[in-house]
This record gives C-alpha cells, sequence and structure tokens, in this order.
C-alpha cells in the first residue's frame, strides 16, 4: 500500500509518500512524480519518503531517476536513508567513470 500527498507551496513542490515503495506501487508514484513536475518553475522536486517502511529494487531505479532529475530525497529511517545514500553513491561513481 502506499499514500502520496501533494504539497504545493508557490513554486515549491513536494510529495510526501508513505507505505511500501514496491512492485504496481512503484508505478504510482512515478505518475504522481512526472504530473507534478509539468507545474514546477526551476526549484528542486522534495520527495519526503520518511513514511516508507520498504523500497524493493524497482522502487530504487525510479528514485535513482528522480536524483538524477534533481529531486531531492528526504528520509528518517535508517533503511531509507541506506537507499539513498547508496544511490547517490552509484550517481557519483557514474559520473567519475567514463564509459569505454
Amino acid at each position: 500500500m502506499i499514500r502520496i500527498s501533494k504539497n504545493y507551496k508557490g513554486s515549491k513542490r513536494r510529495l510526501l509518500v508513505e507505505g511500501t515503495l514496491a512492485g504496481d506501487w512503484v508505478d504510482v508514484l512515478e505518475k504522481s512524480w512526472l504530473e507534478a513536475q509539468t507545474s514546477r518553475n526551476g526549484e528542486p522536486m522534495r520527495i519526503d519518503l520518511s513514511g516508507v517502511t520498504w523500497i524493493d529494487d524497482k522502487g530504487s531505479e525510479l528514485l535513482k531517476r528522480m536524483l538524477q532529475d534533481g529531486a531531492e530525497l528526504r528520509a528518517k529511517g535508517i533503511m531509507t536513508k541506506a537507499v539513498i545514500e547508496e544511490l547517490i553513491e552509484e550517481i557519483s561513481a557514474g559520473t567519475h567513470n567514463p564509459k569505454l
């Protein structure tokens, strides 16, 4: 199960995500994220993952795309923070290692 709350204040856009980021729920978050993207004004999208209890591989891939697009991911839980840190490291390593 997943619940996504949209919070728009001026040009700031924020999505609050609660529940599991797995399976078909990843598609629900992606749709909400893409819809929110259409109305942003250069401000980074903030994704609050404080209420997320589980992230599967599909969810991690979406979060990675969000980070690459400039989104700010926020989390409180140890597991969620670890996933975000790992994704940031992957992205950073990819920018320093040219493809052959």
